[in-house]
Order: C-alpha cells, then structure tokens, then sequence
C-alpha cells in the first residue's frame, strides 16, 4: 500500500498571503526568497475523472513526455522517450482534445537512437509553410520535420555541430518571424568533450521556420546556481519575454531572466518566490489572463515536494516576485522527484491538458498521464479551503502606536481571549505599556472591542501569561509591572529607578472583568535577580501524578555570574491551591530566556526556552519530573531553528483522549540569527523528540506567537507579523490539522 496514503488528508489550502514586493523594473524587483511559500494548494490528485492514461507498458520505463495542439484545437501529438531521457522516441495522437489515445503511431527507425528527452514543436515559416519540428538532445542535437501534421516524418539529422541537453526546452516566435529556440548545457555536449563545467543556458536562432539553426549563444549563467531548463513565456502585450529556470544545484529558489527587445539581451537571473520553484516550468495563459505553470515540485520546503503541480497567477506576479494566487497538485508521484516534464495545451473553452510521466503506482515502472481542468474549477475548490485569518490589533489604531507581546487562550467554554501589550509612545519595550485584551465567541470571526486589563499611568505593564483553572474555571493571568522610565538594561545592571515585580489577576466570568491586580514578587522572585518575565505565552495546569491540578506559569528572569554572562536564566512558578498563593519553582540555566512549558504523556514537563547561547541558532530544550521544582541539563533541539525570539509550545492531543500525541511549536523560523520572519508551525508525533511536520504560515517578518487549540479542534496562531516589520499587527490565524500536516505520512 502507498504510504502517501497515510496523510491526514491530501492537500488543504493555506491563507493566501500576498507580498507587496515591488520594483520598478525585472532587473530589480525583490522577490521573496523564502524556502517555502504560503498560498493555497489545491489537490487534484484524488480526482481520477479528471485523468486519462495515454500509456502504459508493464515493466517499461515511459517518460518525459512533450505535447502539440493542432490548428483544429482538437488534435494533440505527444511525443515521449522509452526510458528516462534515453531511448527510442514514441508518438500518439488524440484527436478527441485528449480524452482517448492512438495507438503507437509509426516513426523514422532512426528516433530509436534518440539519446535524450525529445522537444515536438509548431512553426509557421515567413512564407506560411506549417510544420512540426522535433528535437533530440545530447550531441549532436538532432531534429525531425514533417510537414503534414505528423503524419509522416524525417529522420534526425544534426542540426548543426553543437550539442546540448533537453533541446529545445521551449520554443518561441519572434516579431520579425525568426524562431528562438532555447536549451541549456552543463559543459559536456555543447562542444562533445565530456567534461562538466559550468551550467549554461542558450539560444539559437532559425530565420527558415525551423528548418536551419544558428550557432548557439549564451543568455544566463550563474556563479553558483545551476540553471537549467528554460521555460519562456510572454507578457500579454507581448513585449517582453520572461524564462523560468530550474536551479540543478538545490541550493536555491528557480530563477527568471527577462527580456524586453526580443531576446537580443537579458537581465540578469534573480531567484523567483518559492511558490514557482520547480523544474521545467510550462505555462500558457488562461481566457480571463492569468497564467497556469506546471513543473515538477522542487521547492526546498513544500508539502508537495516530488510531486507534479501547478501554479496560478498573473505575469505581473513574476515580474514583481509575488507568490501568485495558489498552486495545485495535478498527480500524486510516489517515487522520489521522478516525473513532471510536463506538456501543457489550452482548449477554446478554457481546459487545460496537461500531461506527464510519473510514477502514479507504488512501485511500477513510470508511465504517461494526463490530467484536465479550468480555472474556474480549481478557483471554486481555493475559495472553499481558504482558512481564517483576521488583523485583531492594528499598530497606530486605538490610541496605541504599537502592539506587541499576544498571549491566546482558549477557556473552557470557548472563548477565546487575546491579550497583549498596548505601546503608546513607539515601539520600545518600556515607557507607558498597558495590558490589552479582546475577546471572541465564535472561534476567532469577530472580536469584542479593545478592553484594558491594567493600566498603570506612565508605567509599563506586560507580559501576560493567562492559565485556567479546570476545577474553578478562574482564569489567571500573571503579569509584570516596571517603572515606565526603566529600561532592560538598567534593570539588568541594578541602575534603574525601580525593578521588574511580578502580579497576577483574575477572572471568574470568563475573562469579561478582571480582578485588581496583585502584587506577588515577594514569593515568585528571587532578592537578586534583576529582569524579570512572565511567559509570555501560556501557562499549564498538571494533569499527573503528585501534582495533579498545579497551576504552572513559565517565567525567565537575570543574574549576570561569571560562567553566565548572558544573565539570562529560566524557571517556574506554581501555585497548588487553585491560584490563591503562588511560589517560586525549578531554575533553568545557563542562555535561556522566554519559555513554555507542556506536560508530557508520562508526567514529564518539557520547557522549551528562547536561546541565549549565540554560539546557538536552535531551541533550548529542559525536561523536570517532580512538577517543575528541577530541571535537567539544557539541550538545543536541532530541529527547532530560531532567530532568538520567543516561541509557542502546546500540547494538542493526546492518547488518552484522542487517537496519538501530538505538540505544536511556532516560531519565526527563518533559521538565521536576527532575522524574525517566515512564522512556520510544526508537529511532533513522539513527545517533542522530532518534528516531521512544518508548515509556514506567514512568509513575511514575525516575531511572537502563541498557539491555542479552538473548541471543534482547529489550531489557532496568534502572531506578530507584517509586510515591512513584524510588528505591525498582531494576527489570529485558524486552521485544521489536515492544512497542517498535508502531505506529510503520519508514521
């Protein structure tokens, strides 16, 4: 059986998140260069109405197919390799717009030498002669002509004393007639001597419809990159020529070069956004002027990766290097990245035909397939899987020119309530900080007006740290209160006017009103520790052994000390009587900072600590098996990448109540130090040992974040993000487990 079909479901869609990136020019325009992308993915790779097998052969290696539509808009010719690249050139013909299949059709003896993927190709020469072309790579590149729509053909004969590989990738008309042909080459064939050197894309240039080709000249190389594969397609007033490229090394996104004087000269190449990284892009324009592109799916971080997919968008997209509106998934490949050298045609009504190899059965040879659709139905099926996303707290509305810090909790009774902190004066961490809250009964649609928790003058108030009570159903919120001309640093080195005091409020309706708050610094914090926080985040109530119902808030706290000259230091505070006294726990040291805590299936707490160590970029990572009094040695989780920034950890389901184990994190997962962006959340099967599972959220800058799990089980990611900064908004996003963890097998 194929373990893809394992999946929690095949393909939802993500929140499509457009990027205002401009630029004036292709030359300039600043893609996203993120590894993963946030638009939506439509599966079609389910849909068996909407494929057609064009062939198949037990034990035969079929591949690499390329398409032709005639002038009647009905009949297609396809022309495919007996083998991966190499081998003895087929041909079929549909004359039903793809819906059944030729039998094999007669051809030359000699394209049963053919060493490499053939190109088949339509041209007009200036006289108006029609013809088919088709091309064999390696070297030397060869080519067929027929001049009877396919009927009969020549041989391959040279073209020339050059070689190349996957000649001719595309194929475009020019405005004096000419013909430009585009291929690539990595050293070995250009000139027959075998050795790779450098990857190289070429154009040549046929002034008789196809029938003679220049010598080759260059269009695109790169340093580092390995570009390869070129796929052309025109802007829709058809001056300009945009061709998308694979990047063979996998170290980056696929690139775009662009040309605005018919191919004569081109920009430089720059990476396109993730959502368009794959190989041998083929595209064509819709009716209403959007674009479909299909490829194989070689992003570095996708759920679709291997996979044959799509991609819909507007020209404009690419020029400006904008994700597009959302990828699809065509085919289910289930062996590795081995399929996807699509052909793709257009009808007059609107339906596309696109085919391809893969290997659509669990360990069979590959074979031929194609797969049909319009845009208005993949439109439909995006509409309806789209998740919630709502802007909760706007920077510069409500009186405050910042917010920052969310804190989400989830009550018993569903409601949900989304704290932070309210800046008046700018960004900065201190001066006049309320504490905010808005609430939500209906899962995250509409939210209450803004309500402040406290407000204390010009003093900074902040941190919250909401935890529930299951017994009570109060809801306590632990917070931290400075002086409002106190800053960080002061605080740190004992020069500030006052220090960081600990406090705690509460709620017994839900979070509709909220309790004076109270002062606790004398009984969770230490004579001599300086700064001083609370969560931020959420805290937990125990659910095991000796300390069953103890109410347990992550915190961090400083003390500079010769082997710890961060300062910095995690720890906990408890309460065992349901929130009215709340005492100090277990230190976490050395370079750890803001942390939250999760209850293991055996008891155990896991602490998962902002890192400090800046010889780190990864989680720390604590465990403690006496509810929290001590802690073991920190760890850095591998898997958990940061930019040294606060992180949210929860628990989401359990064994004992749902059918496994599950956590969740979510972080600015970018991965370089001081970089907060691209908010990815991530899924743990085996109690936070792993995480097989992630998923970007938002493609932008981010910085904190608090995971909740809503009433009908969907996740929730509370976040900061934006478009220039992350602080910008603070965002509530809603989605299933199915959106989280498509594509991914459930081991």
């Amino acid at each position: 059986m194929d373990l893809r079909r394992l999946r929690e479901n095949a393909i939802v869609a993500v929140s499509a998140l457009l990027l205002a990136l401009l630029g004036p020019v292709p030359a300039n325009a600043q893609a996203d260069h993120s590894k993963a992308y946030s638009i939506p993915i439509v599966d079609l790779a389910q849909q068996t109405h909407r494929q057609v097998v064009i062939d198949r052969q037990a034990g035969q290696y079929l591949g690499h197919p390329t398409t032709v539509l005639l002038e009647d808009n009905r009949t297609i010719l396809t022309v495919y390799p007996k083998g991966h690249g190499r081998g003895a050139i087929v041909m079929k013909r549909s004359t039903d717009a793809g819906l059944t299949w030729s039998d094999r059709l007669p051809t030359p003896d000699n394209w049963a030498t053919s060493k490499e993927t053939p190109t088949i190709h339509r041209v007009v020469d200036k006289n108006g002669v029609k013809r088919l072309i088709l091309f064999s790579g390696l070297h030397p590149i060869r080519m067929a002509v027929s001049e009877d729509d396919g009927q009969t053909w020549t041989p391959l004969k040279p073209i020339g004393d050059f070689g190349g590989i996957v000649a001719m990738s595309t194929l475009e008309r020019l405005a004096n007639g000419d013909y430009m042909a585009l291929f690539h080459d990595d050293g070995r064939f250009l000139r027959n001597t075998g050795k790779r050197g450098q990857f190289v894309v070429y154009k040549t240039i046929s002034s008789d419809g196809g029938l003679t080709w220049s010598q080759p000249v260059t269009i695109a190389t790169h340093d580092k990159a390995h570009l390869c594969e070129p796929g052309l397609i025109r802007s829709p007033d058809g001056s300009q020529m945009a061709v998308l490229l694979r990047e063979n090394s996998r170290q980056f996104n696929s690139f775009v070069i662009f040309s605005n004087d018919e191919g004569q000269t081109w920009t430089e190449p720059r990476q396109l956004p993730a959502a368009l990284t794959g190989d041998r892009h083929t595209g064509k324009y819709a009716p209403d002027g959007r674009l479909f592109i299909t490829f194989r799916d070689t992003t570095l971080i996708s759920p679709t990766k291997g996979d044959w997919v799509g991609w819909v968008g507007t020209y404009d997209d690419i020029v400006k290097g904008r994700q597009g509106q959302y990828r699809v998934r065509l085919m289910d490949n289930t062996k590795g990245a081995d399929c996807a050298y699509p052909g793709l045609e257009i009808l007059p009504d609107g339906t596309f035909v696109t085919t391809t190899y893969g290997h659509w059965t669990q360990g069979q040879p590959p074979y031929i397939a194609s797969v049909r659709f319009k845009l208005s139905e993949l439109d439909a099926r995006a509409a309806e899987l789209q998740p919630a996303r709502t802007d909760v707290f706007v920077s510069g509305t409500d009186g405050y020119h910042t917010y920052r810090i969310p804190a989400l909790l989830v009550t018993q009774k569903g409601t949900l309530l989304a704290f932070c902190e309210g800046r008046q004066a700018g960004r900065s961490d201190s001066g006049n900080i309320d504490l905010l809250l808005k609430r939500s009964t209906d899962s995250g649609k509409t939210w209450s007006p803004q309500q402040v928790v406290w407000d204390d003058g010009g003093n900074t108030c902040g941190n919250p740290c909401p935890v529930q009570d299951r017994q009570t159903g109060t809801i306590w919120l632990l917070l931290t209160w400075n002086h409002g001309q106190d800053r960080e640093s002061e605080i740190k080195k004992n020069t500030s006017r006052d220090t960081r005091r600990v406090f705690v409020t509460h709620s017994a309706d839900d979070g509709s009103t909220w309790s004076a708050p109270k002062e606790i610094t004398a009984t969770t914090k230490r004579p001599e520790w300086r700064w001083y926080a609370t969560g931020p985040g959420i805290g937990i109530q125990l659910e095991h052994g000796p300390w069953a119902s103890r109410l347990l808030v992550p915190c961090d706290q400083s003390l500079v000390t010769p082997d710890d000259p961060t300062g910095y230091n995690s720890h906990v505070i408890y309460s065992d009587d349901h929130g009215q006294s709340w005492k100090l726990g277990g230190v976490i040291r050395p370079a750890v900072n803001e942390c939250q805590v999760v209850e293991l299936a055996d008891g155990t707490l896991m602490m998962n600590m902002r890192n400090y160590d800046r010889a780190q970029t990864t989680r720390a990572v604590a465990t403690s098996t006496d509810g929290g009094l001590t802690w073991s040695k920190v760890h850095h989780d591998p898997a958990l990448v940061e930019p040294i920034c606060q992180a949210s950890f929860i628990r989401y389901t359990t064994a004992a109540r749902d059918d496994r184990n599950r956590l969740l994190f979510s972080n600015p997962g970018h991965g370089e130090r001081g970089r907060r962006r691209d908010m990815t959340v991530r899924l743990s099967y085996d109690e936070g040992r792993t995480w097989p599972v992630q998923r970007l959220l938002w493609p932008g800058p981010a910085a904190y974040s608090c995971l909740g799990v809503l009433p009908d089980g969907q996740i929730a990611c509370f976040f900061e993000g934006g478009q220039e900064n992350p602080y910008e908004r603070i965002i509530f996003a809603a989605f299933s487990r199915q959106w989280l963890t498509t594509t991914q097998i459930e081991p």
